[in-house]
């Protein structure tokens, strides 16, 4: 049957298989037009910049940069642990209280310094200031305490330094001061009125 239908039409069949090999042949043509354009395009990006530079040597060295970066950023992540550890013990905290030797001297002239690391630990230093001069005491604090007895002030800077409160420490013993001055001069008034 097929037989026959190609034998009474074999003028359309041969044709009809003319024309696909005619538009197979220009599909194939359109192909490598588009594999050789595909193929420069490649070509031109593989050697972007000279015959000797391609793609697959810029990836290379890029990954050799890669490379060095992680080199020097573990090196880095280990100076930053020596950076760490010597910070803890350096001086972190620091705590300030002025005070006046005696009552008689004003201007409060007189003061304690703690200067402490992470651990509490460092010095107090206590200067005192007389009239004939003034002196400087330092005392070793480790962990918060120390082995010599504490003044009152030494106490309050060590606490201001662990807590890092010196400025409110120092607001309120002025406040504090400039309280008793009040009440001095009031007394005294007080007192010269009833002399008089």
């Amino acid at each position: 049957m097929i037989l026959d239908f190609i034998e009474t039409h074999i003028v359309i069949v041969v044709t009809s298989m003319l024309a696909l090999m005619v538009i197979f042949m220009l599909l194939f043509i359109l192909a490598m037009l588009e594999v050789r354009r595909l193929k420069n395009k490649f070509d031109r990006f593989m050697r972007p910049n000279s015959k000797n530079h391609n793609l697959e040597l810029q990836l290379m060295e890029y990954l050799e940069e890669v490379r060095d970066i992680k080199k020097k950023n573990d090196g880095m992540f280990e100076d930053l642990e020596d950076i760490k550890k010597v910070l803890r013990t350096s001086i972190q905290k620091v705590g300030i209280v002025k005070y006046n030797t005696f009552d008689d001297i004003g201007g409060e002239l007189s003061y304690a310094i703690a200067l402490l690391d992470q651990n509490d630990s460092g010095i107090v230093l206590n200067s005192l200031y007389y009239r004939d001069g003034s002196y400087t005491y330092a005392k070793q604090i480790i962990a918060g305490d120390c082995l010599s007895p504490l003044s009152e002030e030494e106490k309050e800077a060590i606490t201001a330094a662990k807590e890092n409160i010196s400025n409110i420490i120092f607001k309120e013993r002025m406040i504090i001061k400039k309280r008793k001055r009040e009440l001095l001069r009031k007394k005294n008034n007080k007192n010269a009125k009833e002399n008089a």
